[in-house]
């Protein structure tokens, strides 16, 4: 039953062991760290500063097991702003060699190649970063789940724009699904440094990051994204005790 699933805010005491779930669930199968070799290692503490530091902006949300409470599923959610892939650039090569600062270039690359900033007029905005079902409670509505609610948060907390890299095929289909603007599409096989290409590993089917927007700002009171709203009620007109 998909309606036990309930997510809920990630809080301070929590965070830890978001990244303990974060590291054996999202790292060991993200397309991006299987495409470049890095699914078998322990991920570099570089890209463990990059998540935790989203996760402390306070918007990450989780599905937690009914009989035991352990965490199986989450999603990492952080605001984006204009000069964030230049941050994680310089960071990169400050910090990372190898394969683990080009995932760090990469997805610098992907945040700012369609400049969604200038294209909707907006300082920032509300973008699902990191999602992670446990292997054992995949195909059960859980990533659908913790995207949507992402929406209804990035809604609440007064963003424009919602948005979501999907370099997993199904969960561009969730995006699709729900009828979001797809903005841009970047092939791994494409992605080159120094001439070389970077991605020597790609699996099928998970080739490229697919980018989904959605503007926020118009949609109204609580419909969901997916549905199509055929009348709005307005709330009733209260007459004052003189009329």
């Amino acid at each position: 039953d998909q309606s036990i699933y309930k997510p809920r805010l990630a809080l301070p005491e929590d965070f830890d062991n978001v990244m303990t779930f974060m590291c054996d669930a999202f790292y060991k199968d993200d397309p991006t760290m299987v495409n470049i070799g890095l699914n078998k290692q322990e991920p570099a503490s570089s890209l463990l500063q990059i998540m935790y530091n989203e996760i402390r902006e306070g918007m990450t949300l989780i599905v937690e097991e009914e009989e035991d409470e352990c965490i199986v599923g989450a999603v990492v959610n952080a605001g984006s702003c204009p000069w964030d892939p230049d941050k994680f650039v310089e960071f990169a090569r400050c910090c990372e060699c190898g394969p683990a600062r080009d995932v760090i270039e990469f997805d610098a690359y992907v945040t700012g190649k369609p400049n969604l900033w200038e294209r909707y007029c907006v300082l920032k905005i509300f973008e699902c970063s990191y999602l992670a079902v446990r292997p054992d409670f995949r195909n059960r509505g859980i990533a659908r789940k913790l995207v949507l609610d992402s929406w209804y948060l990035a809604r609440d907390c007064g963003y424009r724009l919602f948005r979501i890299d999907c370099n997993n095929r199904y969960i561009a289909r969730i995006a699709e699904g729900f009828g979001w603007k797809q903005v841009c599409i970047i092939p791994f096989h494409e992605y080159v440094r120094d001439g070389q290409r970077v991605f020597q590993h790609i699996k099928e089917p998970h080739t490229d990051v697919q980018i989904y927007v959605d503007q926020v700002l118009f949609c109204k009171d609580y419909c969901p994204p997916y549905k199509t709203c055929e009348k709005i009620t307005s709330a009733p007109k209260i007459c004052g005790k003189n009329n």
